[in-house]
């Protein structure tokens, strides 16, 4: 067996007894020196048997280029995010970027040491996604028949990994909906679309009410989960997961966006 693939069964080992976020972190920091890259960076996004919604980011990559991918919305043509949506297994970056906008972003890659890198798309049969990332400012299996290894080995840890943060995304959403268990099937859907920026008139209109009975489910709300408003209702749930305004992959790397 070649040794890259080797060392990524050993690191799957690992990762497939990870029990917290932290463990997953150091098992791909190790993976990204198999491979010879810098940084990494993972998102997983629950699929219908994780409720509620779930979405998890786990990276190293440098502050300053998380700062400039959130500034300019780059999840919205991210040729990399983009190419993982349409294909499962690995796929290098190179000839990814083309419009001026692209073009950019890749400038930036490279000033932040990120010149060259590879990905992993890993689909679950119940919809959920995850992208696995390793960049450096060195080539990447450079030589003849190496990219053939370090393909397979991501894959192979693109599936563990998937499988681990399922499982850590599962078990919070058991304890988040515990806490939420005794929210009203309205109280949740007031929840959920007062978090997506609806007014109240909006959300009574969707439910079919009078916005005095929206601000009502929003006070049993808060009531219910022990804050004091209905705004601290709203960001208590997010916070905890009971609702999720996020849809994959627009997700950046600010706190909101649950960057770990």
């Amino acid at each position: 067996m070649p040794m890259i693939l080797h060392r990524a069964a050993e690191l799957c080992f690992q990762l497939d007894q990870a029990q917290s976020i932290e463990q997953v972190r150091a098992s791909l920091e190790r993976a990204a020196g198999v491979f010879g890259a810098s940084f990494f960076f993972v998102v997983f996004r629950s699929g219908k048997s994780i409720a509620p919604p779930t979405q998890l980011v786990v990276t190293d990559y440098p502050k300053r280029f998380q700062r400039y991918f959130d500034e300019q919305r780059a999840i919205e043509f991210d040729p990399i995010v983009m190419h993982a949506l349409t294909v499962t297994g690995a796929f290098r970056w190179d000839g990814k970027y083309r419009t001026d906008r692209e073009l950019a972003l890749q400038r930036e890659c490279i000033a932040c040491g990120m010149e060259f890198g590879f990905s992993c798309a890993d689909s679950g049969p119940d919809g959920s996604q995850l992208l696995l990332c390793f960049c450096g400012n060195q080539p990447i299996s450079p030589q003849a028949g190496d990219w053939e290894h370090t393909a397979s080995a991501s894959v192979m840890l693109a599936s563990i990994a998937h499988r681990t943060l399922a499982r850590i995304a599962r078990r919070g959403a058991s304890s988040a909906l515990t806490g939420g268990s005794k929210l009203t099937v309205a109280e949740l859907q007031t929840l959920q679309m007062t978090a997506s920026a609806m007014t109240a008139q909006q959300v009574a209109a969707l439910l079919g009410v009078k916005p005095v009975t929206v601000r009502y489910y929003l006070a049993r709300a808060a009531e219910k989960l022990g804050v004091g408003s209905g705004r601290e209702a709203v960001a208590k749930a997010l916070e905890s997961g009971l609702v999720d305004t996020r849809s994959f992959p627009r997700v950046g790397f600010s706190e909101s966006a649950s960057a770990i």
